[in-house]
């Protein structure tokens, strides 16, 4: 089935209506089945009335720059840049699980697509691998824990790979390249930056995760609970934000995982057993003014309207041998 924004666009080009009076008669046609139908079943039906024959439509791959949370029946295509360790897990009935992410990019952006089970058998027997080209049928376009978007593949939902046909730019190397700036000149992309941790924000630094979903979880009487996997045991993900200070500017960044870990120092275990205050503290001593290297993704953070930086790799910095190193490549770049 076409997404809708594939509907409308085809029924804008095959009919007299706006997209405002196309949206309005796919809403009524929905509401005049009493919600029975999806707005994509909607919009065949409206197609049908007006005589346009949908099903001959050829679907194009869609821009990864342009997908959005919550498109559906996506079609989208792009070569693969990285793909991640295959990582095994136990289902709450006992049967086991597998799960990969691959990265793709298509010029216009990059996008994660996690596989799942039988789907981890294309990267275990090299039916695909980095640098190929591969294009996913009737895919979901959701938000992450991290607030970026990554293509779903439900069951019904294919990959296959491609012929490689230049279409595709090629990427230089597995890892996104970083550019080193200042923090008053970062815009949304991929940043290596210095400076010093000057905030610590008192939020929870622990949440709890579905083990096979990496879903939020609901706290009961009887533990943790999965909307789509039932009773799990969670799995305690550490989160740090603050602030970063280079002297040009600030930034607000966030740790997650092993990256808060190794800033803090501290386990996830610890901090459960302690109050969010007591946490609070424990992390401040560790991690308030340490001179820090940070690279990773800059997005525009749309609660408070300003960049932020999700890291993916932290080094404590030592300020002396910095000093000295700065001043070798200065006297190296005059002479």
């Amino acid at each position: 089935m076409l997404s809708l924004e594939e509907i409308l666009k085809e029924l804008e080009d095959k009919t007299k209506l706006s997209r405002q009076e196309l949206q309005e008669k796919i809403n009524q046609k929905q509401t005049e089945l009493s919600g029975l139908v999806s707005l994509e079943g909607a919009g065949h039906l409206v197609a049908r009335d007006m005589g346009v024959n949908l099903l001959t439509v050829e679907r194009k791959p869609v821009k990864i720059e342009n997908l959005s949370d919550g498109l559906k029946n996506v079609r989208v295509k792009g070569r693969i840049s990285d793909i991640t360790p295959i990582r095994a897990f136990k289902r709450k009935d006992g049967t086991d699980g597998k799960v990969s992410n691959i990265i793709i990019s298509d010029g216009s952006g990059q996008i994660r697509i996690p596989l799942w089970d039988k789907q981890v058998d294309m990267i275990e027997n090299n039916t695909i691998s980095t640098g190929d080209i591969v294009e996913v049928s009737d895919g979901v376009v959701k938000k992450n824990m991290y607030g970026g978007l990554e293509v779903r593949m439900p069951k019904y939902s294919q990959m296959k790979k491609l012929e490689d046909d230049s279409s595709i730019p090629e990427t230089a190397t597995t890892k996104t390249p970083l550019k080193k700036s200042d923090i008053k000149d970062i815009e949304e992309g991929f940043y290596e930056i210095q400076g010093n941790f000057v905030q610590l924000f008192n939020t929870n630094t622990v949440i709890q995760l579905c083990p096979n979903c990496r879903s939020g979880l609901e706290k009961n009487d009887e533990g943790y609970s999965c909307k789509e996997h039932g009773k799990v045991k969670p799995e305690n993900v550490m989160i740090i934000s603050g602030i970063v200070d280079d002297g040009t500017s600030s930034i607000r960044a966030v740790f997650f995982r092993e990256q808060a870990q190794n800033f803090s120092g501290l386990e996830p275990t610890v901090l459960m057993n302690l109050s969010q205050d007591e946490a609070f503290n424990l992390i401040k001593e560790n991690v308030l003014g340490k001179d820090v290297a940070l690279s990773g993704k800059v997005r525009k953070n749309t609660m408070f309207d300003n960049l932020e930086m999700v890291v993916n790799d932290v080094k404590e910095l030592n300020v002396e041998q910095e000093s000295k190193r700065l001043i070798i490549e200065m006297e190296n770049y005059g002479g």
